[in-house]
């Protein structure tokens, strides 16, 4: 009798679930084991800053699949334990409890970890981080017996959390280290905007300043900066970014160079372990260079990439790149992904709060932020993904059809 395939997804987060789905889907009948270090099924990570955490969206809700769902498409969970190690040899997966997967195939869609602060007085209570649906209970808690929050990064993690904290009632503060909030990413002219959004809500943001400490008792009482600065808070949320979690493919022999180095295939240094999501570092056939994504919608659609790659039908993940937030009354996506760019070009009114800023490169557009202008994104994406040669002047003058310029 022949040996049953067996495939293993070691990370039971959006890729790895993507995956898993798309595996059954695909027609694979062998056998799926999904591994994650959360004692919780799969679940939507976004709510958690926003939805969850304001208490409009119930934990049922976050839940990508019914909990009957994985027995009925023979998806075996192995929840709340993680892989210690793995055996590209063997091609074997070692559980912290003990029990270990044979695989002919492996996805490793482990993610990231928070990055954490060491500063004085960071084993206070009320100090937190925000990863998982645990993380934001403990937010909530505090928020419940709070009158005043210090909110440490200004980027979509800590803009979100301000933003249902100030919905909430509460006095917030953001400490942001950059010169304007995503700098990085939008630029200083658009971060200025961006910051407005929220300082016009009543946030003390205050930018080019860090924490350098948490005093108090038993619990943070008082963040204290680097400027000299001493702020008085109920408790603390600190947001500055995850890093992936390479750890199992480094102990494996993996090549990782700022996450796990792939292939447009979604392929590892291995021939049978493919990785995908926060912690892959693939190269991008239609960007022509590597990079590394930390969004919902890359992992979903990374995912199943690599689930058709382990199939043996791969095709090359080429996608143009998106992200949203939600933020008050806001919608915030962007799309693209612009590294460099030689102008700006508006249109709407940012002052209005409902606007599309497109980033050009020798007359092409290679990203775009989008503020309420939900009319833009299709068109927009039709810009960035076919090259299409455009002016500044055209795409800022409202009076010409956004879909017409992007028909070329």
């Amino acid at each position: 009798m022949a040996n049953i395939a067996s495939y293993v997804i070691v990370g039971a987060g959006i890729a790895g679930n993507a995956a898993a789905e798309t595996l059954r889907k695909q027609g694979f009948e062998g056998e799926v084991h999904l591994v994650g270090a959360e004692p919780h099924r799969p679940y939507d990570r976004p709510p958690l800053s926003k939805e969850f955490l304001s208490g409009s969206k119930e934990q049922d809700k976050l839940f990508f699949k019914p909990e009957d769902f994985y027995a009925e498409h023979s998806i075996q969970l192995h929840l709340g334990t993680e892989a210690t190690a793995l055996d590209p040899t063997s091609k074997t997966l070692t559980l912290a409890d003990g029990s270990s997967l044979r695989f002919d195939k492996l996805l490793l869609a482990t993610g990231s970890r928070v990055r954490t602060l060491p500063i004085p007085g960071s084993e206070l209570e009320g100090i937190h981080y925000l990863r998982t649906i645990d993380d934001s209970q403990a937010i909530a808690r505090s928020m419940n017996s709070a009158s005043r929050v210090v909110i440490v990064g200004a980027g979509f993690i800590g803009s979100e959390v301000a933003a249902v904290c100030k919905t909430a009632g509460l006095e917030v503060t953001v400490l942001e280290i950059q010169p304007q909030p995503m700098a990085h990413i939008l630029g200083e002219e658009m971060g200025a905007i961006y910051a407005n959004l929220h300082t016009s809500r009543g946030i003390d943001l205050r930018l080019q300043e860090g924490i350098s400490g948490i005093r108090g008792s038993s619990r943070a009482e008082q963040v204290t900066t680097d400027q000299g600065n001493a702020i008085d808070c109920d408790f603390v949320v600190i947001g500055v970014g995850i890093a992936p979690d390479t750890a199992l493919a480094e102990s494996a022999g993996l090549e990782v160079d700022r996450g796990i180095l792939v292939d447009e295939h979604c392929q590892t240094s291995h021939p049978d372990i493919y990785a995908a999501g926060d912690v892959a570092n693939w190269f991008h056939p239609g960007l022509g260079h590597r990079l590394r994504v930390e969004h919902w919608d890359n992992a979903l659609n990374q995912g199943a990439a690599a689930a058709k790659s382990m199939l043996g039908a791969p095709e090359p993940y080429s996608p143009t790149l998106y992200f949203w937030s939600d933020q008050y009354d806001l919608s915030i996506q962007y799309l693209g992904h612009a590294t460099e760019w030689d102008e700006i070009a508006v249109r709407g009114n940012p002052d209005e709060e409902k606007f599309t800023a497109f980033y050009l490169k020798d007359g092409l557009v290679h990203g775009a932020l989008v503020v309420n202008n939900f009319r833009d994104i299709r068109p927009t994406r039709t810009l960035i993904g076919q090259k299409t040669p455009i002016t500044a002047a055209s795409l800022s003058d409202e009076s010409i059809n956004l879909k017409q310029l992007a028909r070329g």
